[in-house]
């Protein structure tokens, strides 16, 4: 009795012994399942967040290409309808092609727009000059097809210049062999750069070589650095062979390196039918990181409710199993959704941000500078000023003269038309600096560059038109100039001195017979 007693209780010792370590077994294994699976998860998570950055970047490098792309051939789309437009009248004489010239890059909207013949003589709507020097294309015979090159101006500001081929056109006679239009860079990338919270992502056109075309800053890489130069620093040698390769043969890919002690991705692609490359380069945690906090905020969540769950339930946890997977397949799907809603939106607000950069900075009437452009503009110099940075600086203003007689006689219309026309003579002679209209007729142009050193010749050509204008019934523009001395403190200085002597030509003007605003 008592031995079936001590066997009895050995027996339950055996199964009570069996219940608890098959139950701490099944606890420890299921555990570690969970651990398991959700570094497997967390592992998952980061590669799908990688292929959405690389995705999220490849789509945008690849959109930028099309949107350049689209601007080119819409330009040489224009450039041919353009061609048709010219008449035999319009070759009679330098006066009428001049007039034909002028009257493309107003319906165009074009800065330069001009005709070579067959012996490099360049015709704009404004001179003649000889092309061969500057314009390698015009080397060409024949030439075929539309060339897509740049240019520089007084060796440092870009301009790009397309030319298409010209047919069956005649001009003192000698052939027409092309026309060409000339683009400034920065009408390219002023609307390629977006802030996103933080982070920002950053986009800039480069030579095949390496080279920055925009001359401007690419994120942590200055605009005077070859960017291959600055990769093979950065890259592993394999890496940067590949990179190199790519950009040689006009291929699209990505690198990642380090920089300031964090991961920088960069995406590259290449613009059809030019030796250019668009790139792109975003922190890599931008999309990483906030997708990334989805995932461990549910994971976290998942790992608690599934060890309770163990303890206290230990029979259902193939039950549990099934939940995990289940709640991880929403997570994958939710991240999902958040990455396609988070590129959506991010696109969203970079078109809106461009559509309201170009309203903001440009007058739609003129197309030059607006007056909050100018008032940034002014900001900047006022800002060099301060830290005794600026070394030159000449202000021109302007003011056109019988706005309002022409407005009460003819409509606005009209007037609308005088305020372009002289924007154009203005526009015309001040090439290399920006210009601005403040006001319904007034305009002032920030003298830089070579405008700077031929100021007084380019003032007095200015005069001599406006009086020639005068006689001829055309836009009368009355303009007075000053340049910055040591004394100023703001610009707004010089253009009180310019404004003084723009009053003093326009009573000059009013007793050669011009009518002035009452």
């Amino acid at each position: 009795m008592e031995k079936s007693s001590n066997k009895k209780n050995q027996q339950k010792r055996f199964i009570l012994t069996f219940i608890v370590l098959g139950a701490a077994a099944v606890v420890a294994i299921i555990i570690g399942l969970t651990l398991w699976m959700s570094a497997g998860a967390r592992s998952a998570t980061d590669k799908a967040v990688d292929q959405v950055s690389r995705f999220y970047m490849r789509e945008l490098a690849d959109r930028r290409s099309q949107a350049v792309s689209g601007m080119i051939n819409q330009r040489l789309a224009e450039m041919r309808r353009a061609l048709q437009l010219i008449t035999p009248e319009d070759l009679s004489s330098q006066e009428t092609l001049r007039a034909a010239i002028g009257r493309v890059e107003a319906l165009y909207g074009l800065d330069l727009y001009a005709l070579a013949d067959d012996e490099n003589v360049v015709y704009t709507d404004l001179s003649t000059y000889m092309g061969g020097s500057r314009y390698g294309f015009l080397s060409q015979d024949p030439m075929d097809d539309p060339v897509i090159s740049t240019v520089s101006l007084y060796g440092v500001k870009k301009q790009i210049c397309l030319a298409i081929p010209v047919r069956d056109l005649r001009f003192m006679g000698k052939d027409l062999k092309a026309c060409f239009v000339e683009i400034d860079v920065g009408d390219f990338v002023n609307t390629l750069a977006f802030d996103a919270e933080e982070s920002e992502s950053f986009f800039c056109l480069y030579y095949r070589n390496g080279e920055n075309l925009t001359q401007l800053d690419f994120g942590s890489i200055r605009a005077n650095e070859n960017l291959l130069r600055v990769m093979q620093e950065k890259l592993p040698e394999a890496e940067w062979r590949q990179l190199e390769e790519n950009f040689q043969q006009g291929l699209a890919g990505s690198a990642e390196f380090s920089s300031s002690g964090s991961r920088e991705l960069l995406y590259y692609a290449p613009i059809p039918d030019t030796s250019w490359m668009i790139t792109v380069m975003i922190p890599e945690s931008l999309i990483h990181d906030q997708i990334r906090g989805f995932s461990d905020e549910t994971l976290t969540r998942s790992t608690v409710q599934i060890t309770v769950t163990c303890i206290v339930l230990l029979l259902y946890f193939g039950t549990v199993i099934l939940m995990l997977r289940k709640a991880t397949g929403a997570v994958l799907e939710e991240e999902r959704q958040n990455a396609r809603d988070f590129s959506r939106k991010a696109e969203e607000s970079e078109a809106e941000l461009g559509v309201i950069r170009e309203i903001a900075t440009r007058d739609a009437l003129t197309s030059t500078g607006s007056k909050f452009a100018y008032t940034e503009k002014e900001k900047a110099l006022n800002e060099a000023i301060r830290n005794g940075e600026l070394r030159q600086l000449a202000v021109v203003v302007c003011d056109l003269n019988g706005l309002k007689l022409i407005n009460d006689t003819y409509g606005h219309a009209r007037g609308d038309e005088y305020i372009r026309e002289a924007s154009r003579l203005i526009c015309g002679l001040y090439k290399h600096s920006p210009v601005f209209r403040v006001g319904g007729d007034e305009f002032v142009v920030l003298l830089q560059n070579d405008d700077f050193e031929q100021r007084e010749a380019i003032l007095e050509e200015l005069n001599r038109r406006v009086e020639e204008n005068l006689r001829t019934g055309r836009a009368v523009v009355s303009a007075g100039m000053a340049d910055y001395e040591p004394g100023d403190q703001q610009v707004d200085a010089v253009l009180r001195r310019a404004d003084q002597r723009m009053y003093e030509r326009k009573k000059q003007l009013k007793e050669m017979g011009a009518a002035i605003r009452e």
